[in-house]
């Protein structure tokens, strides 16, 4: 046990330590030299950088809430230059007499897809594609000249040459030395190798290069250049004023998350091209509904104004958020896109509409959104029927089995959307006979549905009649009424009668009626036919 403290206290001791350096009253760095490490500008401190500073590969600057950063010079990790290839350039290579012969080799930061041609005293190569051209000749020249023609679109850039003479040593020329008509040197963008993170408020004025910049806090961009920084995540406040921002890392130059807020005057310009400028993106994007079983159709969500096939609660992939009732509206980044203003500065909205639909035996019932709301989380409701049976009443309180009873059952909806349901009975332990069960509709907010029935039971004795509105499962969590038994009074069944006509009266009653109904409408029917032919 002592043999393992001793040696967790030697592996701490020799353990290198990130510790960071803290700015605890204003300071000013004035001179132009190297950042290194992690610096934490504390509450109530100003850190003022002015000149030209190169900044090392994962350095970082964290603002606390209450602290300040003021950037007027130039921040710039160190980076190699390249030598950019016109479609029709000479590059000039120093060799030096380097020897009677040998190779040089050019190293290209891209490999070429396209067919180039290269000329070297005379002789053409038409076909060149990769990342390395070998060329082997004389050596003992001032220079070597390559003669480049490619298409227009495809950069040609050139990282370094290497020269390697017969029987010496290899030598190195950088883009720096090379030169000819046509040719450019340039730095390549990185991407983000170095972090700032404002909780408390930065502006800047000057150039920042490469850096990730997250601003929770308040940041003014007034006069600047910045490149590689794109995109700058906003969860706070950003304000952009005549400066440029290019070379981001992906489709955007600012991220705005929420209800973060930006402005961007009409001075200041973005990397341009299909980089847009900022774009506003919802962290979250859910609906809650009222049960599993709704399904959402969103017809041109986000960015790309696409049309979704049906969305559920079960749909997402995320398995951890199934059978919340919640809806996530759209996967992607894209489909969370609500604003944004493109590379030309022109601002867009999303325009989306919605549709809540719920399939059921009663019916289906729909929502319509005509805009989508472009919020993290909203509830959305479907109108319902709500159905309630208030009545079952027999004709009689006696019976002879194996006879009709008539019943009359007495249906309301109080709710905001009709149904078509049926009415399950049951007596003695057993499903009732009450002549054909067909479905019923009642309209929306319907006082009363009157319903007759013709009870037949084939047992002696005394029961009711237990009758209750069927719920289909498509309303589970839902209340919409129905699921309350109603009965009869106690009726008694005698034996049978010989003639089995007891109690028919009300029965045949309706078979009258209904007879009656059918008659007319097949009568208006065959009318309307004749005059058609007519």
């Amino acid at each position: 046990m002592r043999r393992t403290l001793l040696m967790t206290l030697v592996l701490v001791l020799v353990a290198p330590l990130s510790i960071a350096t803290d700015i605890s009253e204003d300071t000013e760095w004035t001179d132009g030299g190297t950042i290194s490490g992690d610096y934490v500008v504390k509450s109530g401190s100003t850190l003022t950088i002015s000149g030209a500073h190169d900044v090392e590969t994962d350095a970082s600057i964290t603002v606390e809430d209450g602290a300040n950063l003021v950037v007027n010079g130039d921040l710039i990790p160190p980076q190699a230059s390249i030598l950019e290839v016109a479609s029709q350039a000479s590059v000039v290579v120093p060799v030096g007499m380097l020897g009677p012969s040998g190779t040089v080799r050019i190293i290209f930061d891209n490999a070429l897809v396209y067919n180039t041609s290269i000329e070297i005293n005379g002789v053409t190569t038409d076909d060149f594609t990769g990342d390395e051209f070998n060329w082997n000749g004389n050596l003992d020249v001032d220079n070597v000249t390559f003669n480049f023609s490619h298409l227009n679109f495809e950069y040609v850039l050139i990282s370094q040459v290497q020269i390697a003479p017969q029987d010496s040593t290899p030598v190195v020329r950088t883009a720096e030395e090379l030169s000819g008509a046509g040719t450019t040197i340039t730095y390549p963008f990185q991407g983000h190798q170095w972090s700032i993170d404002v909780q408390g408020s930065m502006t800047v004025t000057g150039k920042i290069q490469g850096a990730q910049i997250n601003c929770s806090g308040t940041c003014s961009l007034n006069g600047a250049e910045m490149v590689a920084t794109g995109p700058i995540d906003v969860t706070g406040t950003l304000s952009v004023t005549s400066s440029s921002l290019a070379g981001s890392t992906t489709d955007e130059d600012v991220m705005v998350w929420d209800d973060a807020v930006i402005s961007w005057d009409n001075q200041s310009s973005g990397t341009g091209g299909i980089v847009d400028n900022w774009v506003r993106v919802l962290t979250t994007r859910t609906v809650g509904v009222q049960n599993g079983y709704v399904m959402l159709f969103v017809e041109n969500l986000g960015y790309n104004a696409r049309n979704t096939s049906a969305m559920w609660d079960n749909s997402s992939f995320d398995v951890s958020t199934h059978g919340d009732n919640v809806i996530e509206i759209g996967t992607s980044e894209h489909d969370k896109m609500i604003e944004w203003q493109d590379g030309d500065g022109d601002l867009h909205t999303e325009d989306a509409s919605a549709r809540l639909v719920l399939e059921t035996p009663w019916g289906t019932y729909e929502k319509v959104i005509e805009n989508l709301p472009q919020v993290n989380h909203f509830d959305a409701n479907i109108d319902l029927p709500k159905l309630e049976l208030v009545s079952v009443v027999a004709s009689d309180d006696e019976n002879s089995a194996n006879s009709r009873l008539g019943v009359m059952t007495l249906v309301t909806n109080t709710g905001n959307a009709p149904a078509t349901f049926l009415v399950d009975c049951m007596s003695n332990g057993t499903d009732a006979n009450v002549g054909v069960n067909v479905p019923y509709t009642i309209e929306a907010n319907q006082a009363d549905l009157e319903i007759p029935m013709n009870w037949d039971s084939a047992n002696e004795g005394v029961f009711t009649l237990d009758c209750e509105i069927f719920v289909p499962y498509h309303f589970d969590g839902i209340d919409v009424g129905g699921s309350q038994t109603v009965s009869t009074e106690e009726v008694t069944w005698n034996p049978a009668d010989e003639d089995g006509g007891v109690n028919l009266i009300i029965p045949i009653a309706i078979g009258v009626v209904i007879a009656a109904i059918i008659f007319t409408l097949i009568t208006i029917n065959n009318r309307l036919v004749e005059k058609a032919v007519v």
